[in-house]
């Protein structure tokens, strides 16, 4: 556990220090980059790909996990199953709510309106859609969801990973979120969920 608070520290240090780095040099000019692809093939594919980690689909399939894994778990006894259901589930839950709260504290204005009226920037507790840019929900939430269903089912980690990868690149090219919020996006889920699975299995998974 030692060993995962210092790689945490340090892995927020790193991530801090690159966010920095792409709202300052980075995130204007791949953002201009892909509005000058609007209305192309790849915005519509990035469209397509961001809904993979719809927030309406993704609150009903945490709600259902939840209820079901409960169900088995109190029906069946703990084991690895229900466990890892819940598991996967609570660190979605949790990297949402930890990120709405980031949202909302932070209030960056999002890619259009950088291109409509010129803002750029961070207001906090704006509290509107358009200045719920940073981080991006949609990275969140499929990293936390992905990242731990690595973690349950190994064989699956590096296709959930790519897919994972795939939707945060996906908000740039769709003009929802800039680089640094997808940055920051996979921070929260990965962490989440890696924190999630140190608590749970602190000495490894055991059958049950």
């Amino acid at each position: 556990m030692d060993r995962t608070i210092l790689r945490t520290f340090l892995a927020t240090c790193s991530v801090a220090l690159l966010i920095a780095l792409s709202y300052t040099y980075i995130d204007r000019p791949v953002s201009e980059a892909a509005f000058s692809l609007k209305g192309t093939d790849w915005h519509i594919l990035a469209k397509y790909i961001s809904q993979a980690a719809n927030h309406t689909a993704i609150n009903y399939m945490v709600a259902v996990g939840l209820i079901y894994g409960a169900y088995i778990s109190i029906r069946n006894g703990p084991s690895d199953r229900s466990k890892g259901i819940l598991y996967i589930c609570m660190s979605v839950a949790a990297a949402m709510v930890i990120g709405d709260a980031f949202k909302e504290l932070c209030g960056r204005a999002r890619p259009p309106l950088l291109f409509e009226e010129g803002i750029y920037g961070f207001f906090p507790l704006a509290g509107d859609y358009m200045h719920f840019s940073f981080p991006s929900g949609h990275t969140l939430r499929i990293f936390s969801s992905m990242i731990a269903l690595g973690y349950v089912l190994p064989r699956l980690r590096y296709p959930a990973l790519i897919l994972a990868v795939l939707v945060g690149a996906s908000r740039v090219l769709a003009l929802k979120h800039y680089p640094s919020d997808v940055l920051f996006g996979a921070f929260i889920g990965s962490t989440v969920a890696i924190w999630g699975w140190k608590l749970l299995y602190p000495y490894g998974p055991r059958n049950g």
